[in-house]
């Protein structure tokens, strides 16, 4: 139901074939067209990283409002004056972190706010995919970050959204024999709370199999859930859990929705919502800087081979 009044594309050939198949009435192969269209008030930018900062702070200077893609720069560095121009301008700045719309994740959240799991232990997402799954990632000069920045970051904000910001990072990255782009393919990860909750990542790249998966578990003193996110294969996310006075009953909810398209649809609803309510939206700039120094925090871990408190990174 939102109305779409152009696209623009790196080329014309491409933004109008993507008009022609939506129904976009206005097509070019500049950026700057949509900007200043005064018809246009928000801009949805999903672009190769590297361009954020240079096509984000333009469209916020012209006040629109602005959904940026994730990551939402190549840098924590690099973002921060993103955030600024928005504030500048008075205008919205979500990061499409759509990870926290999936519809396992949303169900691990409410169970969480209705305290099933009593006191937190361990937390932890695997996934196995083969990169880089975007193109412009091989692109060695922009881009000598890969897993952690392009993939993990998912999974941090994730951890972020369910369990808030944690004490410290230890991180491991690393690249196969023979991997022909700069940037790492496996990060292996550690979250730890001050509650004393441990949450770990392995977010492995290279399988050159296509038996992909993305799994989650949950364990607290009370409750324990698990599942599958469904966005590898295209399917649903799962989810089960069980209790301790029933520890042989496991709950199965299952899911209308799929992260794909579902959570992308729920970023832009929230930017939208925000605008409506004049508040500031929950994958705002100023909070995605949070889930930013988590990534920085996590590089710096591996190149120090130590872990890292959070608040050595300004966010």
């Amino acid at each position: 139901g939102w109305e779409v009044v152009r696209i623009a594309s790196r080329t014309t050939g491409s933004a109008r074939a993507a008009a022609d198949e939506f129904g976009i009435p206005e097509a070019s192969g500049a950026f700057d067209d949509v900007i200043a269209d005064e018809r246009v008030e928000v801009v949805d930018i999903s672009l190769p990283s590297h361009r954020h900062p240079e096509v984000a702070i333009k469209a916020l200077e012209a006040g629109k409002h602005v959904l940026l893609q994730k990551p939402m720069a190549n840098s924590l560095d690099e973002a921060r004056p993103i955030v600024e121009a928005a504030e500048r301008a008075g205008v919205k700045l979500a990061v499409n972190q759509n990870g926290r719309w999936d519809p396992a994740i949303q169900a691990c959240r409410e169970l969480l706010d209705r305290g099933i799991f009593g006191q937190l232990i361990t937390a932890s997402i695997e996934m196995r995919t083969r990169q880089p799954w975007q193109e412009y990632w091989k692109d060695s000069a922009n881009y000598p970050r890969l897993m952690l920045l392009g993939m993990s970051i998912h999974h941090l904000d994730q951890f972020r959204y369910l369990f808030g910001d944690p004490l410290e990072i230890t991180a491991h990255l690393a690249s196969y024999p023979g991997q022909p782009w700069a940037g790492e393919s496996i990060a292996l990860y550690v979250l730890r709370y001050d509650s004393g909750l441990l949450a770990t990542g392995f977010d492995d790249g290279f399988p050159w199999t296509r038996d992909w998966s993305e799994d989650y578990r949950i364990e607290g003193l009370d409750a324990i859930a698990r599942g599958r996110i469904g966005w590898t294969d295209q399917g649903f996310s799962t989810l089960e859990f069980t209790t301790r006075d029933r520890p042989d009953a496991w709950i199965r909810p299952a899911f209308s929705r799929k992260w794909v398209p579902d959570a992308f649809a729920a970023t832009m609803g929230e930017l939208l919502l925000a605008i409506e309510e004049d508040r500031e939206p929950s994958i705002s700039g100023r909070d995605n800087l949070h889930t930013l120094r988590l990534v920085e925090a996590g590089y710096r871990s591996a190149a120090e081979r130590r872990s890292v408190a959070i608040d050595e990174v300004q966010p």
